[in-house]
């Protein structure tokens, strides 16, 4: 085992109740809301919770989207409720729960939620540093 860093194990239904309660309260430590969307980094290198990736949660309200974006990093999105579209360079791809969706670095990216309930996203930078921006935010949780 690395002596670096600890496993950790996350819970999805524990991960979607916190992102749900941080979005309902306009966002709470560690979870803040940012563009109309709760963010909340889990993982990163930068306080020694992974060596080189990112970890962590997006949700948005019903009807939300993210501003259109680009990373060095890829991303891997895993949709764990709600529904909605990614649209990558211009290509929409519909997701629901159980959705994994790759963007591959320097795409240009849009996440939108559906109408009728939040959009909760897992997801992961590779490799990490695409994060700051959520960590100069505020948004690394600090359990």
């Amino acid at each position: 085992m690395n002596d670096e860093v600890a496993p950790h194990v996350w819970h999805h239904e524990e991960i979607i109740g916190h992102g749900i309660r941080a979005l309902a309260e306009g966002g709470v430590d560690g979870a803040p809301l940012i563009d109309g969307r709760v963010l909340s980094v889990r993982a990163t290198p930068v306080n020694g919770t992974s060596t080189s990736m990112a970890i962590g949660l997006s949700v948005l309200p019903p009807g939300g989207a993210t501003p259109p974006h680009s990373h060095d990093a890829e991303e891997l999105a895993t949709v764990l409720r709600g529904e909605g579209t990614i649209t990558i360079d211009g290509a929409d791809f519909p997701v629901r729960p159980g959705s994994v969706v790759l963007t591959p670095s320097r795409s240009t990216h849009v996440t939108s939620a559906g109408p009728h309930e939040p959009l909760v996203v897992w997801w992961t930078y590779a490799p990490a540093g695409s994060e700051q921006r959520w960590l100069d935010a505020g948004a690394v949780d600090p359990r």
